[in-house]
């Protein structure tokens, strides 16, 4: 019996370094991932791993995946598709007909991104893609699948059926995007952890929660302060000691400020701040960084005063996790109403 599982891993727990492990040289892998960050990370690991780039295993993104691999070759001639659509589109999925073409295709022969899981059910060529699968690889590798929403989830846990082996790793804390939004499609996907496992095994897919609940990265303070604060479970490989550290003196906060060497992580806006920083979300996969700044917005600052994380909604507590699980050396907290 071919194996289907998906491990939950923490953050630093080594997901992507688990996927390049597995892979050889002689069976036939496709690697999948949203973000170009984790699909450059995974091709970095492959030619280290390999020292050269080997013809068995091929990496696209998400995207790339679903439209190239899975639409196109079935569906490219009968519509005269020109591509993907990514602007917001008119309607939600539910509310037209069934047999309204209009609801996947713009007049300029796009296909809309966030529906083209849903067109795929539309066209009745799940099972061809399952063959298609079958036919060209042994093992189907998806990194960050807490990214997938929408209609799109459904349409990978379709996929997963086909007779060969899928290996999905991700971090249900982690869900900052997701590929797409459709109306109210999988729209609480992600608010409960034990009904999305639920989803998952309805699937005939084996959840592992042990394998990768570890982080490599963060110091056990640094877990012990995310399990406290953010009710979220990760525990560390580590035994060292690294510190959280509140700045509440502008001249302290603007030494950090002005170090370059010490990363600051901001709610968002990243672009236009006159220091070195990205947005929290956004630095996710990322695992270079030593010291770094977590910088509070006035909600966020507010609820840290009050020590009540709870209150956080869920996608703003999951970016904070994103941030503060960054940090492999020492972490400093300011209130961004102290630099301005």
């Amino acid at each position: 019996m071919v194996d289907k599982r998906l491990i939950l891993a923490v953050a630093g727990s080594g997901k992507t370094r688990y996927l390049i492990e597995h892979l050889n040289s002689d069976e036939r892998f496709l690697i999948v991932t949203y973000t170009n960050t984790s699909l450059n990370l995974i091709k970095s690991r492959i030619l280290k791993k390999f020292g050269y780039y080997p013809k068995n295993i091929r990496t696209l993104t998400y995207f790339e995946f679903i439209y190239g691999f899975c639409i196109k070759p079935f569906t490219l001639f009968k519509y005269n598709l020109n591509g993907i659509y990514w602007d917001a589109t008119p309607e939600f999925t539910t509310y037209f007909a069934y047999n309204n073409l209009k609801k996947y295709l713009t007049k300029g022969r796009y296909l809309y991104y966030n529906r083209l899981g849903k067109f795929v059910e539309y066209e009745n060529i799940i099972g061809d893609i399952k063959v298609r699968l079958e036919k060209f690889y042994d093992h189907f590798y998806f990194d960050e699948f807490q990214d997938l929403g929408g209609h799109d989830f459904n349409f990978i846990t379709q996929i997963a059926q086909a007779n060969i082996s899928f290996l999905f790793v991700g971090d249900f804390y982690q869900n900052t995007y997701v590929t797409s939004y459709d109306g109210k499609v999988n729209g609480t996907l992600y608010s409960d952890l034990k009904e999305f496992c639920k989803k998952i095994e309805a699937n005939n897919i084996l959840i592992d929660t042990t394998t990768l609940s570890d982080s490599y990265r963060c110091s056990p303070s640094i877990c012990e302060f995310v399990r406290e604060n953010l009710g979220i479970g990760i525990q560390s490989h580590r035994s060292d000691s690294t510190d959280i550290i509140t700045i509440e003196d502008k001249e302290t906060a603007q030494k950090i400020i002005n170090d370059d060497r010490i990363i600051k992580l901001v709610y968002d806006k990243s672009n236009i701040r006159p220091y070195l920083s990205k947005n929290w979300g956004d630095c996710k996969g990322e695992d270079d960084y030593n010291d770094t700044c977590i910088i509070l917005n006035k909600t966020t600052a507010k609820i840290f005063a009050k020590k009540k994380f709870n209150e956080l909604k869920p996608r703003t507590k999951n970016k904070l996790y994103v941030a503060f699980t960054r940090t492999k050396g020492n972490c400093y907290i300011i209130d961004e109403e102290i630099i301005k």
